[in-house]
Formats: structure tokens, sequence, C-alpha cells
């Protein structure tokens, strides 16, 4: 009996000690990654010198300013606009990250590209002050539409992950007080509470809402929770197009940048997703030249 309780003892106390281990080991993991994180989101900004764009504070009435990047190209008139949101799961990311995508786009689609660097969650801000900042940028560039040698009937909010969710919940908003946008594209989107949002809205508005492109990453559970704001769209006779990428991870499009390069968390970059980040780009961008072709 007493061998037997010595055993199971030693038993025990390995346990312990194990589980001790385990917990210290977890905490020591999350420090690094905290670490990490805040290591990443310093890197993450550009000088005025280093940003290929034009950085921009849109105003507001009564309210802080957004930090936006203008790209805007040399020529042209009644250019669509495409409002261009980073990701980061809301508490990390900057708009400076999609500085060469956003060049880039901007001149091969022969659009204007508004980044917008929308503000972080904290404990003092929730997610939704960002959703607003992007509604108030959008409404900005719809009023000043002729300054920017902009076309108000061909806006386009394209988000990723984080910024899909402010992407859809911006466009139902601004639906809600009948207020169009021509398209919105939606990159692996957390989507949150947009089929609740949308199923408010009148019979008249969920018909006409704009036409939606789902970008899906591979075994990706924030890609596949989005498909059922997809099939309500459609249901509603709503253009609800989904293009998924095998083989693709959470990030593809926007960690396959050089922005990216130095940082420490970037799970999805390497040459192959980089080659899908590409042609995803150029998917999108034929879509929406269908969309917006005169």
């Amino acid at each position: 009996m007493k061998k037997g309780l010595k055993i199971f003892g030693i038993i025990l106390l390995c346990i312990v000690v194990l589980m001790a281990a385990g917990i210290a080991f977890l905490v020591h993991s999350g420090q690094k990654l905290e670490k990490s994180q805040v290591e990443d989101q310093a890197n993450m900004t550009k000088t005025d010198d280093e940003l290929l764009g034009v950085q921009f504070d849109v105003p507001r009435s009564g309210k802080d300013p957004v930090d936006v990047n203008l790209y805007i190209p040399e020529e042209g008139g009644d250019l669509p606009v495409v409002f261009n949101i980073h990701g980061g799961a809301f508490i990390a990311g900057d708009a400076d990250t999609l500085d060469t995508q956003s060049d880039r786009i901007s001149r091969s689609w022969n659009v204007i590209v508004v980044t917008i660097n929308y503000r972080l969650m904290t404990d003092e801000t929730p997610i939704e002050y960002g959703t607003e900042e992007v509604i108030d940028v959008i409404r900005y560039f719809k009023e000043h539409a002729e300054e920017y040698r902009a076309d108000p009937d061909r806006f386009c909010v394209m988000g990723y992950s984080a910024g899909a969710y402010h992407t859809a919940a911006a466009v139902l908003a601004i639906k809600a007080e009948n207020v169009d946008v021509a398209a919105q594209v939606l990159c692996y989107a957390y989507i949150g509470d947009a089929v609740e949002r949308y199923n408010a809205l009148s019979p008249e508005q969920r018909a006409t809402m704009a036409p939606a492109l789902f970008v899906l990453a591979d075994n990706d559970s924030f890609s596949e929770e989005s498909l059922a704001y997809q099939e309500v769209l459609e249901a509603n006779g709503v253009s609800a197009q989904v293009k998924q990428y095998a083989g693709s991870f959470h990030g593809f499009i926007e960690e396959n940048n050089p922005e990216y390069e130095d940082l420490i968390i970037t799970i999805s970059k390497s040459p192959e997703q980089g080659k899908l980040a590409r042609e995803a780009e150029d998917f999108i961008g034929t879509w929406l030249n269908g969309l917006f072709a005169r």
C-alpha cells in the first residue's frame, strides 16, 4: 500500500512539473509573439520619402482626420476609385504595407487607390470606430470626386481579413442610408454580423446591394465562414462571385509584397504564395474592369 502511494506521489509530481513547464512555455511563447507583433508594427510604417503614394489626412467635422495614402494616375478623368483596406486581426497592420501593391494596381488597373489607415482596436477604441473611418473616407471622396478626377459611380471597397470586415460593414452602413458603391471585394474575410445587418435592410436595398467578389484562401475558416454572406447575397439576386486559390494561406495577397520582407510574422510569404497573390490580383482587376467598363 505504501509502495503504491509512493508511486502515485511520484506520478502526480511529474504531472505537476510537466504542467508547470507547459505553462511556462506558453507564457514565454506568448511573450515572444507579443514582442514580434510590436517589432512588426514598428517596421510597417514608411517615411514620406519611402512612400510611393502620397499621404493625406481626410478631414472630418468634429472628429480626428483619417490617415490615407493616395495613388492617382497621371492622366485621365472620371477614374474608378478602389479603397484598399489592410488586415491584421483589428489590432495590427498599417496602410503603408499596401504601398507597393496599391501603386502597382493603380497603374495596371488605371484606377485611383485610397489605402485607409483606420485606427486599430484598443481598450478605448472599438472595432466600429475603424468602420466609421472607412465610411467617412468614402463619403469624402464622393463629395470631392471632381477634385481627384474620380467617378463617384465607380467606387470599389476592397479589404483583407479584418479589413474585409470593415469593407462589408461600411458598404452595409452606407447602403442603409441609400448611398451606393459599385463593387466590394472581400478577401478571406472575417464577416462578423454581415448577414444580420444585410437582412435588416429593406427588400429594395437588399436587392440592389453592390456586386461582391469573395476571394478565398484554402482550408481557411474565415474564408469558409464568409460564404454564409455570399449565399445570402445570391439568394437576393445580388451578384456574388467566389474565387478560391488552392494551396493558398490566409493573408497571401498582402504578405507577398516587399513591405513584408523584414517582418517576423508572415505565415504566407513564399514564392509559391506570391505567384498565387499575383494571380488573385489579376483576377480582381479583370473582374472590376468588367463591372467598370463603359
